[in-house]
């Protein structure tokens, strides 16, 4: 025999959900860019975020339950005190992105270094046109079909902000780190982020 609802509230009761982004790999540093397009550095390490959606009682809802392919995550880059959003700069005659590479990101279903089965969002090839102090705020939203439709705007139903960290000029920046165990275990269950087994010197590096 199925569940009787006796009215509305009840079904959606039923079905309140919250959602809670955590960022389990933190951006270290980067090497600024510049205005060029083809000497990119990434940040370092590729900035990874887990996705737990819990249930009205608390309770973390089964991974496999969930409409995966319709989970976006946007990245912009912000002020290290959170309070300015710095994805565009002047360049005249015209005005430059700053944060560049793949923005949005889809999950992927990953088991961490503890065994662990979650929902993960990776952003392997970010990097930043200018030295300074930022930090990251990741958005997510879940498209239903009216998003699909023209002019229509997604609503973000979470938000995270990712730790300060550094980007510096080609002189000064010390050289990437070794890859996390994260994103090793990640790697071979077929993620696409690159993977550093040695620690180069910034001589090398650059």
């Amino acid at each position: 025999m199925g569940a009787r609802f006796d009215g509305p509230t009840d079904f959606i009761f039923l079905w309140v959900r919250t959602y809670e982004l955590i960022v389990c790999q933190q951006p270290l540093h980067a090497r600024m860019c510049g205005f060029g397009e083809k000497d990119r550095r990434p940040i370092d390490p590729p900035p990874i975020v887990r996705l737990v959606v819990r249930q009205q009682d608390n309770e973390p809802v089964d991974v496999h339950t969930l409409q995966i392919p319709f989970f976006v995550l946007h990245v912009t880059l912000w002020s290290a005190d959170r309070t300015e959003e710095r994805n565009i700069i002047s360049n005249p005659p015209k005005c430059t992105r700053v944060l560049m590479g793949s923005l949005v990101s889809s999950p992927s279903l990953l088991k961490n270094p503890e065994g662990e089965q979650g929902l993960y969002f990776a952003f392997p090839d970010l990097s930043i046109r200018t030295e300074g102090r930022y930090t990251l705020r990741f958005s997510l939203m879940k498209l239903i079909s009216s998003d699909f439709q023209p002019n229509a705007k997604s609503r973000i139903i979470a938000q995270v902000f990712s730790d300060a960290f550094t980007v510096y000029s080609a002189k000064k920046f010390p050289g990437m780190t070794e890859s996390t165990e994260l994103s090793k275990v990640f790697a071979r269950q077929g993620l696409k982020i690159p993977i550093r087994n040695d620690v180069r010197s910034r001589k090398a590096d650059n």
